[in-house]
């Protein structure tokens, strides 16, 4: 019995074709998950101290405290991205909305976003003393899971989901200033 070459032509056709489909969806998934990947887009540490260190004590807050959150949130990324914030201050959307009018969308712009960022530790700092309940620890557990979800704790900061992230773990242990500025850096020298 012989083999029909016209079969084996076809089958070799399908081959090829499925060859090139799957080096196509390769291509594919890899471009996809290029663009899907969070960005960076890192800032000077001297530029983010510079918007921080103006902003910050016009709002009545440390800067230093301020500019450790920063590098707690994102390490200064402009673009950085999780599932429900974005920027170098890691905003949501119902903080964001909680302090601004301006459009979500402005998160990506990093002067925006220390602003808008500022503007909600004004709020949680607010929350925090209209309860008799602030300090810089407090501010920054508000801050990271909501002034709800602190008050919800009682305002007992032993209550609060400890952080994984090590500044925040100094924060949370009494340390409200354990990043350095470039400003401070310089005059130290």
């Amino acid at each position: 019995m012989s083999i029909d070459s016209g079969y084996q032509r076809d089958e070799r056709l399908i081959i090829r074709m499925a060859v090139v489909c799957g080096v196509l969806l390769g291509v594919l998934v890899y471009f996809l998950a290029q663009t899907q990947s969070p960005r960076k887009d890192p800032v000077l540490p001297e530029d983010v101290w510079r918007v921080v260190n103006e902003l910050a004590p016009a709002a009545g807050l440390d800067p230093e405290f301020v500019y450790a959150l920063a590098w707690a949130e994102s390490g200064l990324n402009a673009r950085a991205r999780s599932s429900v914030a974005r920027g170098i201050m890691q905003l949501t959307r119902p903080a964001w909305t909680e302090v601004t009018d301006e459009s979500y969308r402005l998160a990506w712009d990093w002067q925006t976003n220390i602003r808008v960022g500022i503007d909600y530790l004004v709020f949680c700092r607010d929350y925090l003393k209209s309860h008799n309940s602030f300090n810089y620890q407090l501010l920054a557990a508000s801050y990271r899971y909501g002034p709800y979800y602190v008050r919800n704790k009682n305002f007992d900061l032993k209550q609060v989901k400890p952080p994984k992230n090590k500044i925040y773990q100094n924060i949370f242990a009494g340390n409200v200033r354990p990043v350095a500025p470039p400003a401070l850096l310089l005059t130290s020298e």
